[in-house]
């Protein structure tokens, strides 16, 4: 069945006059005619019956369209969703280590919501390598991982540069040398590093006596804080703790650690996807600097 001839169809039903139908839809008469007859051939029944100078739907006129109705109003509600998909709206999972999640991201949220309250945002806290297998397979549709991101089929999109630092606390720097450090205490280790590679260790010629593997930066900086390791973390995640004292540095990498919105890059032309790309972009800095949600 033609998508026309039951639109004709419908129209003739509702109106139940010819000359009006033809007003509304912009045929002839002859041609609403001709429609009508070609769907009651295909069909094998006869739609519309007259008595006298009115005309009356059949029984399975009648059945024909509740269900035409039912069809035509589905497909207005694909167009009209499909019109909302030019601007951002639906689901939209964003994935990053806690502390992007706990510094940064308050105030992006409010001002995204904000901005675009049809779209439904949730947040995940993991680290940036779980954070990349999950936007490669679906499970996120945007994320911020730290160091490089190997996946070919990603988009990478940088969004800032700080120092990569060896921090300890203070108790344990005093009267040593970093060297002597770094071989007398445990080392601290999470996915960013492996993702720098082991090009950052080489810059200090040597290999740690134990290390400790755990996926929280906020893990790691607080062990280093109580005497338990030495840590290598961005700057930026230990900015405080740098400030107060509590923590140190004992080295800092030549090499910068690079932080990234990450999203497939056969979805970079979603709108819900592109607004929250171009928002972190202009507010990422200014997110942080600011604490608190205003």
């Amino acid at each position: 069945m033609e998508l026309r001839h039951l639109k004709t169809f419908q129209v003739v039903a509702e109106q139940l006059n010819l000359t009006k139908a033809a007003e509304q839809l912009g045929y002839s008469q002859p041609g609403i005619t001709l429609q009508i007859k070609a769907l009651e051939k295909e069909l094998g029944r006869t739609l519309f019956a007259r008595v006298g100078r009115q005309t009356y739907l059949t029984a399975a006129g009648k059945l024909l369209k509740t269900h035409v109705d039912r069809l035509f109003g589905v497909m207005h509600e694909l167009e009209d969703d499909f019109k909302k998909l030019d601007q951002p709206y639906g689901p939209l999972v964003v994935s990053g280590a806690e502390f992007y999640c706990s510094h940064y991201m308050p105030t992006i949220i409010k001002r995204y919501t904000k901005s675009y309250p049809d779209v439904r945002l949730s947040l995940i806290s993991a680290d940036s390598a779980d954070t990349a297998k999950r936007v490669f397979s679906n499970q996120a549709d945007v994320g911020i991982v730290a160091g490089n991101c190997d996946y070919p089929d990603l988009e990478v999109v940088p969004i800032n540069e700080e120092d990569f630092v060896m921090v300890a606390s203070p108790a344990v720097v005093q009267g040593r040398s970093y060297m002597e450090v770094l071989t007398g205490y445990p080392f601290l280790r999470n996915g960013v590093l492996e993702k720098l590679g082991e090009k950052i260790m080489e810059e200090v010629t040597f290999t740690p006596p134990a290390v400790i593997e755990c996926s929280s930066e906020e893990t790691i900086k607080q062990t280093a804080i109580r005497q338990g390791g030495v840590c290598a973390v961005g700057e930026d995640v230990v900015s405080d703790e740098l400030a107060t004292g509590e923590l140190e540095v004992i080295y800092r990498f030549r090499k910068k650690m690079i932080t990234s919105l990450i999203f497939l890059k056969d979805r970079a032309d979603e709108a819900s996807i592109r607004a929250f790309v171009s928002l972190v972009q202009k507010e990422w800095n200014q997110s942080r600097k600011s604490g608190l949600v205003k």
